[in-house]
């Protein structure tokens, strides 16, 4: 009887041991999780803070540009200088309302490239604007898409075209391009389902085009605004602005912003 005591105790005596030995092993594992996701969202936040000072020391674009007899007038976008940081920086997107200043870039090789690099090809988790090699680059497809992430930095301000009042008092934005300014008119706001609509609509031909084009002015969303009055038909240039929604909505789900083309001024 003896013996079975002196066992049972030092069996309870080892269940202690392993036990305290899993809690330390447990305790320091909890340790490296909790200063690993500190770590990035210190990483995280630097990145945000280098996104944002680029965007706040970007000069606000002259729209539109005035032209002085018959000469064409300088384009307010310095296309070589921002090609000196990045040759891929085709377009710059301006949208006064919604405080979106961005250069818009397309890679040569991977579409999914700019949505883990920054506008100057440095890896950052917050992206940047950028289209896709279906798209030209010199917005004369029927839709062009422009996809960004849901943050301040790149397209977090496009939700603002949630609210019914700000959608009904501000519809301009600007693509400028070598050559050109682009004036757009922002027709339509709304949540969209996550399929990639240049692999899914042949806009090549006008049945479609035309088709997809009322669906932009009677979207099916409930989170939709429309502008009045609006008449589009197939030889309209669209461009859609991509971006996520807030993820306790719905993940699945895209915001878009919609805009028809309207006047195309000529620059140096």
């Amino acid at each position: 009887m003896a013996a079975q005591n002196q066992y049972d105790r030092q069996e309870s005596k080892q269940r202690a041991f392993t036990k305290s030995r899993l809690l330390r092993f447990a305790s320091a594992c909890l340790a490296v999780i909790a200063i690993a996701g500190f770590s990035y969202i210190i990483w995280e936040q630097y990145h945000i803070y280098k996104a944002q000072q680029l965007v706040q020391g970007t000069d606000v674009p002259d729209n539109p540009v005035d032209q002085v007899g018959e000469e064409l007038p300088d384009n307010p976008i310095d296309f070589s200088n921002l090609w000196e940081s990045n040759v891929e920086s085709y377009a710059w997107l301006y949208i006064p309302s919604a405080e979106i200043n961005v250069p818009v870039q397309q890679s040569a090789i991977d579409d999914a490239f700019y949505l883990d690099h920054d506008q100057n090809r440095n890896p950052n988790p917050l992206g940047c604007a950028f289209t896709q090699l279906a798209n030209s680059q010199d917005f004369t497809d029927p839709v062009t898409v422009i996809y960004g992430h849901n943050v301040d930095s790149v397209f977090g301000n496009l939700h603002y075209f949630e609210d019914g009042q700000f959608f009904n008092d501000n519809q301009t934005m600007y693509i400028y391009i070598p050559g050109h300014i682009l004036t757009y008119s922002i027709i339509a706001a709304n949540e969209y389902d996550s399929r990639h609509i240049l692999n899914s609509f042949d806009f090549s031909r006008e049945s479609v085009r035309t088709e997809y084009f009322k669906t932009l002015l009677n979207p099916s969303s409930l989170a939709s605004n429309v502008r009045d009055g609006v008449e589009l038909n197939s030889d309209s240039k669209i461009v859609q602005l991509s971006t996520c929604t807030p993820t306790f909505r719905d993940a699945t789900k895209r915001y878009i912003v919609s805009a028809v083309l309207v006047d195309d001024q000529e620059t140096k």
